[in-house]
């Protein structure tokens, strides 16, 4: 995928190690790097989506009342 900045390609990565720990991450390329020319006609077919904000924002007081109830909203040496 082509990042935001227009320049990066993002290779997505996921798999499981040899522990059975599940990963999922992003390999960067950036012009020069080994491979970067022959990726990016097919990363600028695919473009990262642009990061919309949601429909219905979080309400600030709903989301401080979730976290008292989960005693969330303490410092950690409080828990």
């Amino acid at each position: 995928m082509l990042a935001e900045d227009g320049v990066t390609i993002l290779r997505q990565l996921r798999g499981r190690t040899a522990d059975g720990v599940y990963y999922r991450g992003f390999e960067e390329f950036h012009p020069g790097d080994l491979g970067y020319d022959d990726m990016l006609p097919v990363a600028r077919e695919n473009p990262v989506e642009p990061d919309y904000p949601p429909e219905n924002p979080i309400d600030p007081e709903t989301m401080a009342m979730i976290l008292h109830d989960a005693g969330l909203d303490r410092p950690s040496e409080d828990r």
